[in-house]
């Protein structure tokens, strides 16, 4: 039997579940194959519980800045990998206070 979609997998995959069975996502940027990786606890501070499948479109490459060509999979963590993945941490989120002007009559 062939294997199904891979998408179609990550349709019914959320980020709270990612993170609940202790997978990394990787992403890689399909034109300059930079690759990612990031915890689904970290996403979750960052974004709403959303499934797979619609995530890889959130994200942008920091080497060519394109966003078109990202792809997302699951990646479970074995034994033999800890101390050697580099794999991209939270440290802190910046917010930026940018004024809002609406011009009035007086």
């Amino acid at each position: 039997m062939p294997e199904m979609n891979y998408s179609k997998k990550l349709r019914g995959w959320s980020l709270r579940n990612a993170a609940d069975a202790n997978q990394l996502l990787e992403v890689t940027c399909q034109f300059c194959r930079r690759t990612y990786r990031f915890f689904p606890n970290d996403l979750l501070k960052l974004t709403a519980d959303v499934s797979l499948d619609r995530l890889a479109s959130r994200f942008r490459c920091e080497i060519c800045n394109r966003g078109d060509f990202m792809s997302l999979k699951v990646v479970q963590i074995w034994g033999t990998e800890y101390g050697k993945l580099p794999v991209r941490r939270l440290v802190k989120i910046n917010t930026v206070k940018m004024p809002v002007w609406e011009d009035g009559v007086l």
